[in-house]
């Protein structure tokens, strides 16, 4: 069963710029997860916003355990205002083209 969300990321003042290099680093161990099957990073005024789709439940976990989330979370306190809150969705339809 696919699993559908999204994510949003609000750096602390001043830490824009890191957050966002951290962030592309985990678009890039996204890309050898067999089953993330979307995960687009996208700005909005000043938060970060993932929308992302695995293909089932195990997919999800191996995301979570990548060591480049883990590294992010580790260090919320310091770079994130708030910290990451995730929405989950249910996923009904779609097409698209980039990269």
């Amino acid at each position: 069963m696919t699993v559908a969300q999204i994510a949003y990321i609000r750096p602390k003042a001043g830490k824009e710029a890191e957050v966002e290099q951290l962030l592309r680093g985990l678009v890039d161990a996204a890309r050898q997860e067999e089953g993330t099957l979307l995960y687009l990073l996208n700005k909005r005024e000043d938060e970060f916003v993932f929308y992302e789709m695995f293909a089932d439940l195990d997919a999800l976990k191996v995301h979570s355990g990548n060591d480049a989330l883990r590294g992010l979370v580790a260090r919320a306190d310091e770079l994130l205002d708030g910290g990451i809150t995730v929405d989950k969705v249910s996923y009904i339809d779609g097409a698209g083209r980039f990269n």
